[in-house]
């Protein structure tokens, strides 16, 4: 992938964007759409704090700390924008809040986690999207051949399973069930890890 073509890394990430979306949509016309619009049915609305702004403050705090915390501490952190410099910045932007961020969090929290919650309950239903976001992940890392071991299973399955479940809870307990707060916080991580790496 050209990751310096602005272009192509756009195009890239809006159509990674309607593939993670296709099933979620299809799955509501399907069934759900004389229930609630797709935005609101999927979680893309406006988020109202549930709780006072320094409970949601502090729990994004320590989502943002565990997170930069545990790539500086993982072997296994790479990014595609390593060693690149500061013409890596525009296209990693686009790459960490369009293509992972909303892409992943409009089919993980917003698809499969909020039909988890509505068949399990808030706290099983986070757990199960989490778990799965984490088999996602080490499915990637085995698809690039890369090695197992304790340090990939840490970066490629623990580490994606505590943030999934830490960006459900994020959505579902602070932020009355909208996904944007975990889409905005998945983009700053991923931008984050890539700058540390970029420089």
């Amino acid at each position: 992938m050209d990751y310096l073509n602005i272009g192509f890394v756009m195009g890239s990430g809006i159509m990674q964007v309607i593939v993670f979306s296709l099933i979620p949509f299809l799955c509501w016309v399907i069934k759900y759409k004389k229930q609630d619009n797709f935005f609101k049915w999927i979680g893309l609305y406006k988020p109202v704090k549930l709780v006072s702004n320094k409970k949601a403050t502090i729990a994004m705090v320590i989502y943002f700390a565990v997170f930069i915390l545990s790539y500086i501490i993982s072997k296994e952190v790479s990014s595609n924008f390593e060693n690149m410099g500061a013409v890596g910045i525009v296209p990693s932007l686009i790459v960490c809040f369009i293509q992972n961020g909303l892409s992943e969090e409009i089919l993980f929290r917003g698809f499969i986690g909020k039909r988890l919650i509505a068949k399990f309950g808030k706290v099983s239903g986070i757990l199960m999207q989490a778990v799965l976001f984490g088999f996602m992940h080490i499915a990637l890392a085995l698809a690039m051949n890369l090695p197992i071991n304790i340090s990939l299973m840490v970066s490629y399955f623990i580490i994606p399973t505590i943030a999934g479940w830490m960006l459900g809870y994020i959505d579902e307990k602070i932020y009355n069930g909208s996904i944007i707060p975990s889409i905005v916080l998945h983009g700053i991580v991923n931008f984050t890890r890539d700058l540390m790496l970029m420089f």
